[in-house]
């Protein structure tokens, strides 16, 4: 099962126009955002980290510690988002594991994705 399909019905969905920042690094981390249409970048101090595209979903460490911000989300594209706040989510967690999985793995993509960044920058 991909994300996707847990929101596939989403009624609370946001379009984001192409180019408009979804969130910055550093700001409040209330939401993280699963990605129903649409290519969203995602940028640490400006450098490319990821793009997450139908399926994804994006801000997932928001939900899990309530610290600022780690990267900037930038809609590549015009998206269709469905805002996922801390009561949804966990209600996700408890009710369907499979999205608990699919989270952890897209968080170890981008840490080796963040990890490689890293060295390339030495």
């Amino acid at each position: 099962m991909t994300t996707i399909n847990l929101f596939n019905n989403a009624k609370d969905f946001i379009i984001i126009p192409a180019g408009e920042v979804i969130f910055e690094k550093g700001g409040v981390a209330d939401y993280m955002y699963a990605v129903i249409e649409g290519e969203v970048e995602i940028l640490i101090d400006g450098k490319f980290l990821d793009i997450t595209s139908d399926g994804g979903i994006i801000g997932e460490m928001a939900l899990i510690d309530s610290s600022p911000r780690s990267a900037t989300a930038v809609a590549k594209t015009e998206c269709k988002l469905v805002p996922v706040d801390q009561k949804r989510f966990e209600f996700l967690v408890q009710q369907t594991p499979n999205f608990s999985i699919n989270v952890m793995k897209i968080m170890v993509e981008r840490i080796r994705k963040l990890d490689a960044l890293v060295v390339s920058l030495r």
